[in-house]
């Protein structure tokens, strides 16, 4: 079944791929697709001209990365159509959290025909049954199902990268959801296939709904590994003051605890600087402590702060 996600789409400027005879059309000649810096040639028999762009549409949240992925996609569709990204391409194409170790550039794609050779240096082919009958389409460009990505890089992440990745799939990071919990556990089970099966359904019990970043998700997972209570999601604070709810990342409702995570976002705009402002003042007001964690705090002495800050609220309680 050929399905199609929905995406806020934005255009943005990236070289279009051609064929040898497209650029004979064009007027250039193979001295030039040889000679010329302007010209790369992407794969085998595919360039792109560096100096003529195209306004392509893209998700709203398209990085650099996510446009060198499309081009390198759209330029290998043009010799073989019926290919759909897989593996690490279409986890980048959906827009899926990846751990930042992994360097792997080659793109991975999956083909229907089971007889198929496909050679190119930086091109991982593979052959899953059935695939013609289940791939999505994102923006025109198909994509292997988050059941079977999640069942290919299972082996390759960390438990909790899985569930940050799960984490992203059924939630709303990437213009999101493609699936919910259930539905994606569902078709784990019934996949003929996964290596670690184990592993996959270990990190789809510990999938959230509603979690909006891979750093929400690793505090979660952090606090649960260093024996503190699992944090709810999101949880609702009623602002009398305002008149508004308010959603801290993760708390803890019944000691009126919330916790978020800091991105370098928060210190380098003035105007998300003034909503935290804001945000901590009405917490406070309902009488919850706010407590913060960034990319360099001292966990150690965050946890020391947590369970000192528990210990006391429920003697007050």
């Amino acid at each position: 079944m050929w399905q199609s996600t929905k995406q806020s789409v934005v255009f943005k400027s990236v070289p279009l791929p051609f064929t040898a005879a497209e650029a004979a059309e064009r007027g250039i000649s193979a001295y030039a697709l040889t000679e010329h810096d302007r010209f790369i040639q992407i794969f085998r028999g595919i360039w792109v001209d560096t100096e003529s762009l195209t306004d392509a549409p893209t998700p709203q949240w398209a990085d650099h990365e996510w446009l060198k992925t499309w081009m390198y996609m759209t330029g290998i569709r043009r010799l073989h159509p019926a290919l759909a990204a897989d593996h690490l391409t279409a986890a980048r194409l959906y827009g899926l959290p990846l751990p930042s170790q992994i360097k792997d550039r080659n793109i991975y794609v999956a083909t229907p025909t089971r007889g198929q050779r496909i050679k190119r240096p930086g091109l991982v082919v593979s052959r899953p049954t059935r695939l013609a009958t289940e791939w999505i389409d994102l923006l025109r460009l198909p994509l292997v199902t988050i059941p079977r990505l999640v069942a290919s890089l299972t082996p390759l992440l960390s438990l909790n990268e899985l569930v940050a990745l799960c984490d992203a799939a059924t939630g709303r990071q990437a213009s999101g959801p493609y699936i919910t919990i259930e539905r994606l556990l569902s078709d784990i089970d019934n996949l003929p296939r996964v290596p670690q099966r184990r592993k996959a359904r270990k990190a789809l019990a510990l999938v959230r709904p509603t979690v909006e970043s891979p750093q929400e998700t690793w505090l979660r997972l952090w606090l649960t590994d260093h024996d503190f209570p699992e944090p709810v999601v999101h949880p609702a604070v009623c602002s009398a003051i305002d008149g508004c709810v308010l959603h801290p990342d993760l708390g803890y409702p019944e000691l009126r605890i919330a916790i978020e995570y800091e991105g370098d976002h928060h210190r380098s705009s003035p105007g998300q600087y003034a909503q935290d402002i804001r945000r901590r003042e009405l917490l406070e007001a309902e009488g919850w402590v706010l407590l913060r964690v960034a990319k360099r705090s001292d966990m150690d002495s965050f946890a020391r702060r947590l369970r000192h800050l528990m210990a006391e609220r429920k003697l007050s309680h």
